[in-house]
């Protein structure tokens, strides 16, 4: 969060890298989008839940579109992106970059199913050898089921869950409280966040980092003075 009268140090010192895991839906194929950058290639996603987007054999440098339409969190590390749509528009467009300086552009059709995975590929290019779909990846499933079961208030058969309302300090812009964990392989927190300020707060999921967090989702990216907005982490289990 950073209203526009923060100063860039201030800024800096808020929105430190996160770590975050990438996200798909274990057992469910993928979406294999297959074109040429300058076309308009068109794809399903959900309405509800993260949908994960990857590029074939390169890395996502950044996702553009409309503003307040969707929000996105990516994994530097593994050159992969989650988008959900924050809209309740029938249809989004947005464009992927990726690392070689394509522009990946995509017609979304927003549709009430399951979390999506998206595989961009080039027509006619071979399939990147030797890499196998994340969504096979049992840990990034595991990370988006904690978060799935924060966003529903459900609870795994593996973890506990505990009913909170603890208030943590975080800006003074803000009141942010703790609602409920699940414990287990992983860790999971629901906060409640609350812009108690004067002025339209922007919020950025990197700004929730700390030492152990694997993934952050927030339902609203930006909040007018007096709304709130549920934040989802992930982190790793305190013994891990």
């Amino acid at each position: 969060m950073y209203p526009s009268f923060v100063k860039p140090a201030t800024r800096t010192r808020l929105a430190q890298a996160l770590l975050l895991a990438s996200l798909a839906s274990p057992g469910v194929a993928a979406q294999f989008v297959e074109g040429h950058p300058d076309d308009g290639l068109a794809a399903t996603v959900s309405r509800t839940e993260p949908n994960l987007i990857r590029v074939d054999g390169r890395r996502i440098r950044r996702i553009h579109g409309v503003e307040g339409e969707f929000a996105v969190s990516a994994d530097r590390e593994s050159g992969i992106a989650y988008l959900k749509p924050t809209t309740e528009q029938p249809r989004l467009t947005v464009f992927v970059a990726d690392d070689a300086g394509r522009h990946w552009k995509l017609l979304l059709q927003v549709a009430d199913v399951p979390a999506e995975t998206l595989v961009l590929r080039e027509r006619g290019r071979p399939a990147a050898a030797g890499r196998a779909l994340v969504a096979d990846d049992p840990r990034h499933a595991a990370i988006r089921r904690v978060l799935l079961a924060l966003a529903r208030d459900t609870t795994p058969e593996d973890m506990s869950a505990s009913e909170r309302l603890e208030i943590v300090p975080l800006w003074n812009e803000s009141r942010f409280v703790l609602v409920r964990t699940l414990e287990g392989a992983l860790r999971g927190e629901k906060y409640q966040l609350t812009n108690v300020s004067a002025t339209r707060m922007v919020l950025d999921e990197r700004e929730f980092h700390r030492r152990g967090v694997l993934a952050v989702m927030i339902d609203a990216l930006e909040l007018d003075p007096g709304e709130a907005t549920q934040v989802m982490i992930v982190l790793e289990a305190p013994d891990a």
